[in-house]
């Protein structure tokens, strides 16, 4: 305890201010009580004198300080890794990682004890978890080595514990699935600021040996929504450790599912070659831990979905086979649309490229820069356009596809195939098509005499302003324009469009060509043109600028419209498959992973219908059915599966009812959970890490047969000592008893002055 002073001003000034303070009383104030008796006159002279003393007091601000020191225990905790890694023998004479580990705490067992006098020890295995033990044993069975985790679970205790340092004892290969993938990074600067430093020691190999044997496929690339019939590429990498020299075969498997049930897998056999398909083939490693990219090629006979497997055929004395194949499910749907798409390098063709539905099939093909530069045109080489379903031509002049691919187009479409033509300089008539052979398809007049030659712009035959999008009535009506189910919102989703910028001045060839859309506003020029001629659907399109709806933010209506453009061409707007659908993607998850699951669901012309109840179950490899959760009830609504810690395959099941009666056949689709064995498919150690981790929170790395001094070091070094003082101020003058006193005060001496006529 000790009395401190906080004057309000210096202590001279305070002195100077006093000493006047007391002057003036004692030289003004006896002058005016000398008439009184000697009490009286003491009394008031002394009540004055009291008052200007605490006054005084009070400038000076006085308190007491009160000092009270408490001893706190000081802790170290040592972290062991007891992940499976730990059991790689990678030691010197084969030894685990898990026994160097022990023998290097053993050694250093005299400065623990040492140590213990000072700062007590706390010791935790971890692995996935975390969990307190009294002695370190030699089992390492962890699934998953989470050290960002452990260290999440240990900074609750900084609150509790005077902590000087964690001791981190691993291999330092982070391997760990959510929820344990805590940041490390984040975790260690947490430590470093609050002043715990992290020393790491770190145990194994960091480099793969070259005896070791053992073929890892990686990366297996595949389009999940293939077409029957239809070459599909594979791709997927293999590394090849210890195999140089040796032939290696990969091939690929594919589920046979004949007999078989839903939610039953069938077995896996190698894949048939069809129409000259590349199933397997062979890769020659020359060095160890060398990558190797393979390219298959299936072509799918049957519609279906599938599990398909990439396998390199094991190699003699390669002990482990788990990583050898790399599985995925693959959807192989009947028929879809296929379109050839013929324009320039300009920007609408980009976006319309960027349409994702697995149904249409969109091959481009650019068709260069039109008559800029004065080159020669040259036709593409197409020598069968007979598996198209819909042409689409843009800014592409007829002299540049030529009279050979143009009778081609002509007569597909004569067949049944449609045909789109969209705005451009050279598209319709000033492109010339004015007598070609798709002059009788397409349903706006054209004039030879429109024809454009050079880099000229016949600026009578286009439109240079903004024009608003809008249906028109007819329009509304049609399944083209349908951008919403609900018929106030679709208006809505119209109105909502950038304009485009400009369109061909276009006029329907005869009395039965449907005007689809519009200009908004007066003078309305019509842009979207359809009919029926013979058995194929023709369309004609103003406009080339659609594109500014999707950088405006309406991505989803510009592919909605666009892509039910190329299914009415096609005769497809009623091919909706089943009505209840589901997906999942991606198609492979890693253990533990949260699952997203797409559904929803269609009524008879393909439309999306919103007042559905749906149930989700999914059942898991034991067999086991869980009923998921739905979100949402839009036009796609969505849930999401996290129950995935077992590798294999997971069968999900929507069933949906409309106002209690069901919606016909339950929609069913998988996804796979890979067999990873995150612990030894790659069980190099990881020093960086664990230097990272020291250097973040102030520590250091510390060799293994180093940690007996460090902690010699660590116990005589007394900065980790951080007793803990407590201060307590008690104010002697800034409270109401000293404020009662005051007062009390000028009270007495303000009555008695009274009371004497003084007042």
């Amino acid at each position: 305890m000790k009395p401190i002073f906080e004057p309000i001003w210096s202590w001279p000034t305070m002195i100077l201010l006093i000493i006047a303070l007391f002057a003036l009383v004692l030289t003004t104030y006896p002058g005016r009580v000398r008439y009184f008796s000697r009490p009286i006159r003491r009394t008031l002279i002394g009540l004055r004198l009291l008052i200007v003393l605490l006054l005084a007091f009070m400038m000076l601000r006085p308190a007491i300080e009160l000092t009270d020191k408490t001893v706190r225990q000081s802790w170290l905790y040592i972290l062991a890794d007891s992940s499976r890694s730990m059991q790689t023998q990678d030691g010197p004479a084969s030894t685990t990682r898990r026994n160097e580990l022990l023998k290097t705490l053993e050694t250093a067992q005299p400065a623990f004890k040492e140590m213990d006098k000072n700062i007590k020890i706390r010791r935790f295995d971890f692995a996935q978890d975390l969990s307190p033990v009294e002695t370190f044993s030699d089992e390492a069975e962890g699934q998953q080595t989470a050290i960002g985790y452990a260290l999440e679970m240990l900074s609750g205790e900084l609150q509790q514990e005077q902590l000087v340092g964690i001791l981190l004892l691993s291999d330092g290969a982070e391997r760990s699935l959510p929820p344990h993938d805590v940041d490390i990074r984040s975790q260690a600067s947490y430590f470093g600021d609050a002043g715990i430093p992290i020393y790491t020691l770190g145990f194994g190999s960091s480099t793969l040996q070259d005896t070791t044997l053992d073929l890892v496929m990686e990366n297996l690339v595949i389009d999940p929504l293939v077409f029957e019939k239809k070459t599909t590429p594979i791709t997927v990498k293999v590394r090849s450790l210890g195999a140089s020299g040796k032939d290696v075969t990969v091939r690929l498997l594919v589920e046979d599912r004949a007999g078989k049930k839903i939610g039953e897998a069938g077995l896996m056999l190698p894949a048939a070659p069809y129409n000259n398909s590349r199933v397997a083939t062979q890769i020659h490693p020359t060095q160890n831990n060398e990558l190797d990219t393979v390219e298959l090629f299936w072509t799918p006979e049957v519609p279906g979905e599938y599990k398909i497997a990439v396998e390199a055929v094991p190699l003699d004395g390669e002990i482990k086979q788990t990583n050898n194949r790399l599985e995925t499910i693959v959807t192989v749907q009947k028929g879809g649309v296929q379109v050839a798409y013929f324009d320039a390098l300009r920007p609408e063709q980009k976006f319309i490229r960027s349409m994702n539905d697995p149904k249409i099939q969109l091959d481009y093909i650019p068709m260069g820069s039109g008559f800029s530069g004065g080159r020669k045109p040259t036709s593409p080489d197409l020598n069968d356009v007979s598996k198209y379903d819909v042409f689409i031509i843009g800014d592409v002049p007829a002299d540049l596809l030529g009279p050979t691919l143009l009778r081609k187009i002509a007569a597909q479409v004569d067949q049944g195939s449609g045909l789109l033509m969209t705005g451009g300089y050279h598209s319709f008539g000033p492109g010339g098509y004015t007598n070609t052979p798709l002059d009788n398809f397409i349903p706006v007049e054209m004039r030879s005499s429109e024809k454009q030659t050079g880099n000229g712009i016949a600026k009578d035959l286009h439109h240079f302003e903004d024009l608003k999008m809008i249906p028109t009535s007819l329009g509304l009506q049609r399944y083209v324009m349908q951008l919403d189910s609900s018929a106030d919102r679709n208006r809505q989703l119209w109105n909502e469009l950038s304009p485009l910028k400009g369109a061909n001045k276009l006029r329907k060839k005869y009395e039965t060509v449907e005007v689809l859309a519009q200009s908004a506003g007066n003078g309305a020029v019509p842009l979207l043109f359809a009919s029926d001629v013979g058995g194929a659907r023709v369309m004609a399109f103003a406009g080339d600028t659609t594109f500014q709806w999707f950088l405006s933010g309406h991505r989803k209506e510009h592919e909605r419209f666009w892509r039910q453009m190329i299914l009415w061409l096609a005769h497809k707007e009623n091919d909706s498959d089943q009505s209840v659908w589901t997906r999942v993607e991606p198609r492979n998850v890693a253990p533990g992973s949260q699952v997203p699951i797409l559904f929803g669901a269609r009524g008879p012309e393909g439309k999306p219908l919103s007042d559905v109840k749906f149930t989700v179950q999914v059942a898991g490899p034991s067999g086991k059915t869980s009923q998921v959760e739905v979100v949402g009830t839009g036009e796609t609504s969505r849930t999401t599966f996290s129950q995935t810690t077992k590798p294999g395959d997971y069968w999900v099941t929507v069933h949906a009812e409309q106002n209690g009666v069901s919606l016909g056949f339950d929609a069913t689709t998988r996804f796979i959970v890979d067999p990873r064995d995150l612990e030894l498919d790659n069980p190099a150690a990881d020093y960086s890490l664990l230097e990272t981790i020291a250097s973040l929170s102030g520590g250091i790395a510390v060799p293994p047969e180093e940690l007996g001094s460090f902690l010699n070091r660590m116990n005589k070094d007394k900065s980790w000592n951080n007793d803990l003082t407590r201060y307590r101020r008690i104010s002697l003058w800034d409270n109401w008893y000293f404020l009662l006193l005051f007062v009390l005060l000028l009270s007495l001496e303000w009555f008695l002055r009274k009371k004497k006529g003084l007042v």
